[in-house]
């Protein structure tokens, strides 16, 4: 973007896309394909149908086009017009999911900004905002002995029960259920080793749900219910203004901004794991959304800014 309007980013700007210009290198999430076979891993094969982002200029039936906030064209994720119940997995093509692939900089403060709106398809009586049970945006994070996902979800709807409250990606560390899936990942550093998926890795579709929407793979933020900005019917939409901050020095959660609500989150772990062999310093954005109902539902972005601010040294100079 040329300028950042309506953005308050740390010192050092990773990235600022604007998809007037194009994706910007976002892409559809795919599980690992294993090289010895050139298949996926059984278990995985129903996350290759999660919805690829695109460019889209908004347009609805009744409406026209909306464009975007900043111009014509924001990236669109969507789903497919499938879900099951809250208690379950995700069931194959009820997501969408982008992300973008690179490395960090440096430690220190990590914000993520943008702009987004969501809506159902406009396809059926009634407004959709039901059809929705949630979005939000993650880091998949690591350095050379840990890994760790930095993440707010806004949990909507949960079948077919209004929530609208937010979470973070935190293990509850007092759940004994079964993560959710079991086998190989990934191979390790030697021929023998075998990756598998621990306890906080891929909270997206993994941990143990339940019907109000919760999940062994979220935490609740205390007082986060709020209720979005959501018009009369599924062909208007209004932009809303996203903020999370985290220390990685810390490995904690900073700040949440939602619209007009402020959320402090300090002192709250992140979860982490083992180091995974080969992607040292990795710094993944992914963004997502989920559908509650068999109605396909949409998030799109305008725009989005990852900042990073003073690390550990710098602040204590």
């Amino acid at each position: 973007m040329e300028a950042l309007h309506g953005y308050r980013p740390l010192k050092h700007i990773l990235f600022s896309d604007d998809f007037d210009k194009g994706l910007n290198g976002w892409l559809n999430l795919m599980p690992n394909f294993r090289q010895d076979i050139f298949n996926y891993y059984p278990a995985q094969e129903g996350w290759t149908k999660w919805g690829p982002p695109m460019l889209s200029s908004a347009s609805y039936g009744y409406a026209g086009t909306h464009g975007s906030l900043h111009g014509t064209y924001s990236m669109k994720l969507s789903t497919r017009a499938v879900a099951n119940p809250a208690e379950q997995l995700p069931a194959p093509g009820s997501q969408g999911v982008a992300i973008k692939r690179l490395t960090h900089i440096d430690k220190g403060f990590l914000r993520c900004e943008m702009y987004y709106t969501f809506t159902a398809e406009q396809n059926t009586p009634g407004i959709g905002e039901d059809a929705i049970r949630s979005f939000g945006f993650f880091w998949d994070s690591t350095d050379s002995e840990s890994r760790t996902f930095y993440g707010a979800r806004y949990l909507n709807c949960a079948n077919g029960n209004m929530q609208q409250r937010w979470q973070l990606f935190k293990v509850n560390p007092d759940s004994k259920e079964p993560w959710g899936y079991k086998g190989e990942s990934a191979p390790g550093d030697t021929p023998d080793e075998k990756v598998t998926l621990e306890r906080g890795i891929d909270t997206l579709w993994l941990g143990k749900r339940y019907p109000n929407g919760s999940t062994d793979g979220y935490y609740d933020i205390p007082n986060s219910t709020q209720k979005l900005c959501y018009n009369e019917t599924p062909d208007k939409i209004n932009w809303h203004y996203f903020s999370l901050t985290v220390d990685m020095d810390k490995g904690e959660y900073v700040e949440l901004r939602s619209v007009n609500r402020r959320f402090d989150l300090r002192g709250i772990p992140a979860t982490k794991v083992g180091r995974y062999p080969r992607i040292d310093w990795l710094l993944n954005p992914v963004l997502f959304i989920e559908s509650d109902s068999n109605r396909r539902v949409f998030l799109y972005v305008d725009s989005i800014v990852n900042s990073t601010g003073p690390s550990l040294e710098e602040r204590v100079q």
